[in-house]
């Protein structure tokens, strides 16, 4: 059997499936490759800065700190000693968004190494120095020393398959078993992201290794998140908090909306440092559909302004959303809606716990969609930039997702008004042994001004 063949035979056999994961089969084992301090999941929130206070990069953390970096590459060959794997090669992964956002971009590769730029592969054997791939960018780079501090070697490349060939035989993989990430089926790009003549001149390298496609195993050691990784999704909506802040005080009858969005753009490149993840505001329609730009729109009294905000910090973001209605009058329906959907966000928060299922904490979304005519299931729960849980609602493969303690997501529930304008209030969220808690500090109310 060539390796191209043996592709579809150890699609789905190599761990444990997408469709396990988010029927919840995984998650006691992503559970367990979380630090221990992950048992002190409490509702207390940290101590952090307010939203309302100012943030400046010099208040964000600077880095991800060595011992997490390698609790990542632990929990990862947890998951390749499963799939009996004796090395993984990871890609960069884009999400198929605009590249006016911030990408998942090389959210795997990040991930791995703790480092933005300028990383493209990472080979990581089961047992041995992890290997980074990168061009002649990285020298004499912040990121270089980085890299040393944390034990990755870090290899300049002018050709990628060069560089992988030879850190697999270095490793001494030649007749290895090899899993490859973003081959095929990657989120938002089911026909994968590696270069055909990459890959092919891998395989052609190593003719007694078997390459074996795992669009998944990150996504099983990410899905549960740990208390550092946690506190610095808190600064991210904290971060995106300022954003709204910024929208409130700029959106008005007469404005345009790219001043509204370089407002809030602003805003959270001063807090944070980082370009934002996401941002993406309209009136008209949801808030993705101004497709992350800043456009030439002139708001007028009684439009709905709705939004897609996330602010990043050290490469990670989530969600916060607070639709706001611009001067008088509003329309007709808009109380109502925004009503139900604050009310339905403090609902859901109150059903989340560990052991649910996210169909379980959707009924009160369902349930308000079908009293207003609308289709019950929609998306609710969203990952965020950098996270990885399913954005999905109560139906189908997410639905059944069983939810654990260290998951962070955003809750965002979305009522569409006659005009065609959304009302969608929400913000991120991390299950605790217990329960819930808001990663934001602003109130979740209809009135900006009372937040």
């Amino acid at each position: 059997m060539s390796n191209q063949d043996a592709r579809s035979e150890d699609q789905g056999k190599n761990g444990v499936t997408r469709r396990a994961l988010l029927q919840g089969a995984s998650l006691g084992v992503a559970a367990s490759l979380v630090s221990p301090a992950v048992s002190g999941w409490s509702q207390a929130p940290p101590a952090a800065a307010k939203a309302g206070g100012k943030l400046t990069p010099a208040q964000m953390p600077q880095a991800w700190s060595v011992d997490e970096i390698h609790r990542r590459w632990q929990a990862t060959r947890d998951q390749m000693k499963a799939a009996n794997y004796d090395c993984l090669i990871v890609c960069q992964h884009h999400s198929g968004e605009m590249i006016t956002e911030r990408q998942d971009g090389d959210a795997d590769v990040e991930y791995l190494t703790g480092i933005t730029l300028p990383l493209k592969w990472v080979i990581l054997p089961l047992d041995g120095k992890v290997t980074a791939l990168s061009t002649n960018q990285i020298r004499r780079e912040p990121e270089e020393k980085l890299a040393q501090d944390r034990g990755i070697e870090v290899k300049i490349i002018d050709v990628w398959s060069k560089g992988i060939i030879d850190s697999l035989k270095e490793k001494g993989l030649a007749s290895g078993r090899i899993g490859v990430t973003n081959l095929v089926d990657s989120s938002r790009q089911t026909e994968g992201e590696v270069a055909y003549t990459t890959y092919d001149r891998v395989l052609k390298a190593f003719p007694q290794a078997k390459f074996v496609p795992d669009a998944e195993i990150l996504d099983r050691v990410q899905i549960v998140r740990s208390p550092e990784e946690v506190a610095v999704f808190e600064k991210s909506v904290a971060t995106g908090e300022l954003g709204l802040r910024a929208m409130f005080a700029t959106a008005h009858p007469g404005a345009i909306q790219r001043e509204v969005w370089l407002a809030m753009f602003n805003a959270m490149v001063n807090a944070s440092g980082e370009r934002p993840w996401r941002l993406s505001i309209n009136t008209g329609g949801g808030g993705n559909s101004a497709l992350n730009r800043p456009l030439e729109k002139v708001l007028k009294a009684g439009d709905v302004l709705s939004q897609e905000c996330t602010g990043t910090v050290l490469g990670f973001g989530t969600q916060v959303n607070h639709s706001i209605a611009i001067g008088s009058p509003a329309p007709p329906d808009w109380a109502d809606a925004a009503k139900d959907s604050v009310d339905t966000f403090h609902d859901m928060l109150a059903l989340v716990a560990p052991g649910k299922t996210v169909a379980d904490i959707c009924a009160p979304y369902d349930k308000r969609l079908v009293a207003r005519g609308e289709r019950a299931g929609q998306l609710v729960i969203h990952s965020g930039g950098g996270g990885t849980m399913p954005r999905g609602g109560s139906t189908g493969e997410v639905g059944k997702l069983v939810l654990k303690a260290g998951m962070v997501f955003d809750i965002k529930p979305n009522f569409t008004l006659k005009d065609g304008s959304t009302a969608q209030f929400g913000d991120s969220i991390v299950i605790t042994e217990t329960g819930a808690r808001r990663l934001g500090t602003r109130k979740m109310v209809v009135d900006p001004q009372q937040t």
